[in-house]
């Protein structure tokens, strides 16, 4: 059988329709196939009321160049995320009131210091290759807790350390690669860039959502995509690739780019087997556990009364949450996430269940009119059928160090792209649109030495 198309890239969301985009874009016959009837994968957008409310991936950080780029390009523009007024910290059941970074607090003990610690530690790592550091084996057979517990002081500054990991990876701190966290934070540039709003991973959102960057990359860069189409088998040959798509259909190509998270991609078929390091791989990088709630007001009487709606909380089950408001009044929401052992839990409440703790929590916070909510939105990840969590999938123990070189190295003709491949901003938008041009590169380079090819002179 020859091949019809250069490329399949497999997955419709920020990576795979980035890969497919820039591909197309240098000439090399690509199809994008997407298992939803939808493209944006983590990231989803809905209407309601005449606004575009994020269910996944929603903030623009100040240091995000690629997705700038990206988003300038496609005509979408930022907003920015409001953060005027007093924050929140719940804890030890008290309500402290702050301004800037949690990290600027004043615990007991020295918070500040315990974050430069790990920063200093996290700048040593290449997040490409983490497993490479002389204290790679160390700190991969270790969590992220057992590394806490052993080496910091002050019961509040454990408690935001925990708080910060659920936060950022939708996993508990007893559950995570002490070495995968590390590598997590130089990916960001730091402990204070991956919490702060200006200039740090929240400052904007997207008018329109965040949705619609995978789709106007699928529909106007790409063209050549298939809906509705779910891979259940990659097979290798010396002259290509068969993906087999549920329902029979049977698709060719010289090259594949898989951008499925690990837990997923290791319940496809592939023939030759995958190499063992691949396959362990799969089976050893679990889905974060997050559930993004969306709570719509009549009036944002919060900023009335001095507050950001930022908050944090040791108690939950909102650990944290930020404005979702509008500057033309079409939006009055609060968007909170439950993560972690509580996204475990309260998934399984139902709806009503669910919304009644949520606004309680924000009535504990921002006062009795929070307990008149005009709407409620809710997103359980773990329930999605194509991403079974999020943000992303996170290494546990002596995952890194015993297969964590087969997250980028290609099998055969099979590449591999999806944000927990990012050496910039891993689990982020960025991160998915960074890994998403290092494939198509690496495709583009395998092409020019394929003989003959349909590639256009690069």
């Amino acid at each position: 059988m020859s091949s019809i198309y250069d490329v399949i890239v497999i997955g419709g969301g920020l990576s795979g329709s980035q890969c497919a985009a820039d591909l197309k874009a240098n000439g090399v016959n690509v199809l994008l196939i997407e298992a939803r009837n939808r493209f944006g994968g983590r990231t989803e957008s809905i209407k309601v009321d005449d606004f575009w409310y994020d269910l996944g991936g929603q903030w623009m950080g100040g240091t995000h160049n690629i997705l700038k780029s990206v988003c300038n390009d496609l005509n979408i523009q930022p907003i920015s995320q409001y953060n005027e007024g007093n924050h929140i910290l719940e804890l030890n059941n008290k309500h402290n009131c702050y301004k800037g970074n949690v990290s600027t607090l004043n615990l007991d003990g020295n918070l500040e210091n315990t974050i430069a610690i790990i920063d200093k530690m996290s700048e040593e790592l290449d997040p490409a290759k983490p497993y490479d550091h002389p204290r790679a084996k160390e700190w991969d057979n270790i969590t992220l807790s057992n590394w806490v517990n052993d080496n910091v002081k002050g019961a509040d500054i454990i408690k935001i350390l925990a708080w910060f990991c659920k936060v950022c990876l939708a996993a508990e701190p007893t559950e995570i690669s002490f070495l995968w966290y590390l590598a997590f934070i130089k990916s960001a540039g730091g402990f204070d860039l991956l919490a702060g709003v200006r200039g740090g991973a929240q400052q904007d959102r997207l008018i329109g959502g965040t949705q619609q960057i995978s789709e106007k990359l699928a529909r106007e860069r790409v063209g050549q995509f298939k809906l509705n189409c779910k891979v259940v088998g990659i097979h290798q040959d010396n002259a290509g690739v068969t993906v087999l798509i549920e329902g029979g259909q049977r698709l060719r190509a010289k090259y594949v780019a898989n951008t499925i998270p690990p837990a997923l991609a290791g319940r496809i078929d592939y023939k030759p087997a995958l190499p063992a390091s691949r396959d362990s791989l799969t089976q050893r990088m679990p889905m974060g556990s997050i559930l993004k709630t969306i709570v719509i007001y009549d009036e944002p009487f919060w900023r009335r009364d001095g507050f950001s709606a930022e908050a944090t909380s040791e108690h939950g089950p909102i650990v944290s949450c930020f404005d979702y408001s509008s500057n033309d009044g079409k939006s009055n929401a609060i968007v909170g996430f439950i993560a972690g052992q509580d996204a475990r839990e309260w998934g399984e409440k139902s709806l009503e269940a669910g919304k009644k703790d949520v606004i309680e929590c924000y009535g504990r916070w921002f006062g009795p009119q929070a307990l008149s909510p005009k709407n409620y939105l809710e997103k359980d990840w773990k329930n999605d059928e194509f991403a079974r969590g999020a943000y992303l999938a996170f290494a546990p123990p002596g995952t890194l160090t015993a297969c964590g070189k087969a997250l980028r190295e290609p099998v055969g003709r099979m590449h591999f792209a999806g944000t927990e491949t990012a050496t910039q901003w891993i689990g982020y938008m960025e991160g998915a649109l960074e890994s998403g041009f290092r494939c198509s590169k690496e495709l583009q380079e395998r092409l020019k030495h394929d003989q003959p090819s349909i590639i256009a002179k690069l």
